[in-house]
């Protein structure tokens, strides 16, 4: 009974948002306003994020805080999310030249259109994010699947491959590639330290800074586009 309840909430967890967005896309029409857009995105996220809440504490009768994993202490948590955060920037920086090589596309025509959006926003979008994702597909998602399989590595394999899908929905290809990165980055990341709270830090941390440079990546942009205009060139 434990394992099929078990069950029922990693499907919550690992294929809700999936499901949720499909679901958006085939029965209500794209709202023609970015913010409107990125609204119904985002309450699908908390929806689907208090959904599995409410499945803990009523059908498998636990504690929020088993999804979790553990508590550092205040040196070692800040010292996990500064680690992290930097991992995350250096792989973007390592990996962006490679990927640009390889002309797998990539993520800045759907930044550059958050740089519309106020500060506030960008930051509650990068805040949903952090705080849905990282407690779906690690917290609860990791911990029931080591409970289940006692495998750090099939656990780890699950969360990555169904946290990497999720983002196909509404994502290029080449975007989903790059998103897989840091997907498997904070995959481990959780497998080493076990505290959701700190991988919501990293993970918040992380989009936060991309969607707040999203308006200089596009005034870097308008400024190359003026610089072409006014030398006669196309780009």
């Amino acid at each position: 009974m434990v394992t099929v309840a078990v069950l029922g909430g990693l499907a919550v967890a690992l294929f809700g948002m999936a499901a949720v967005g499909l679901l958006a896309d085939r029965y209500i029409a794209e709202p023609d306003d970015l913010r409107a857009d990125l609204l119904v995105s985002d309450a699908n996220k908390w929806a689907v994020f208090a959904l599995l809440c409410g499945y803990v504490l009523v059908v498998e009768g636990r504690p929020l805080s088993s999804m979790t994993g553990r508590s550092l202490d205040p040196l070692a948590f800040v010292a996990v999310v500064g680690g992290g955060v930097f991992v995350l920037f250096a792989a973007n920086a390592a990996t962006t030249p490679v990927f640009d090589r390889l002309g797998v596309g990539g993520l800045d025509e759907g930044l550059s259109g958050l740089a519309s959006l106020s500060v506030r926003h960008r930051l509650f979008v990068a805040g949903t994010a952090g705080v849905t994702e990282e407690v779906l597909f690690h917290g609860y998602a990791i911990e029931r699947l080591l409970e289940l399989t006692g495998s750090p590595l099939l656990a780890g394999g699950v969360s990555f491959a169904a946290f990497t899908a999720s983002h196909a929905v509404g994502w290029e290809r080449g975007a989903v590639a790059r998103i897989a990165v840091p997907a498997l980055l904070t995959t481990v990341m959780y497998l080493l330290v076990r505290d959701v709270v700190a991988l919501v830090c990293i993970h918040a941390l992380n989009d936060a800074v991309g969607l707040l440079l999203a308006g200089s990546v596009e005034d870097a942009g308008d400024a190359d586009d003026a610089d072409a205009a006014a030398d006669g060139t196309t780009r």
